[in-house]
């Protein structure tokens, strides 16, 4: 469980009443968390890297789902990020820069640390695009 301004975030799986995004009516629909998905970007050897898409299988594996909510799972991703990213530490609870590419949508919504950190890892890790 992650807490977040007084917020608390737990794992659901919800039936889809209609079709949303690249989901259709009827899908079970995960929604992780930020531990959780912190926790499973931890799993992504070092030179490696897993898409957003790649990261939403896992997290609808994970809950026993059909598919992740892919607005919760970047919104989740950001919020990870950027806690981790405040604690102003040389080394990183999760390799964040493995999901998260200068490409990706959610560069841009990033912090400037943020980004200059994912920048600099990716360097280090030969993760191009």
């Amino acid at each position: 469980m992650a807490v977040k301004n007084s917020k608390t975030f737990e794992p659901k799986v919800k039936i889809l009443k209609a079709k949303f995004a690249d989901m259709v009516a009827g899908e079970r629909m995960a929604i992780g968390t930020p531990d959780m998905i912190a926790s499973l970007i931890k799993s992504i050897p070092k030179g490696k890297e897993l898409s957003l898409s790649e990261l939403r299988s896992k997290i609808a594996k994970k809950l026993d789902a059909d598919v992740a909510c892919p607005v919760t799972t970047s919104m989740y991703l950001k919020i990870a990020i950027e806690a981790e990213v405040q604690k102003q530490k040389t080394r990183f609870g999760f390799p964040f820069w493995r999901v998260v590419s200068e490409n990706s949508k959610i560069f841009a919504k990033l912090s400037l640390p943020a980004q200059k950190i994912i920048r600099s890892k990716r360097a280090s890790e030969d993760l191009f695009e």
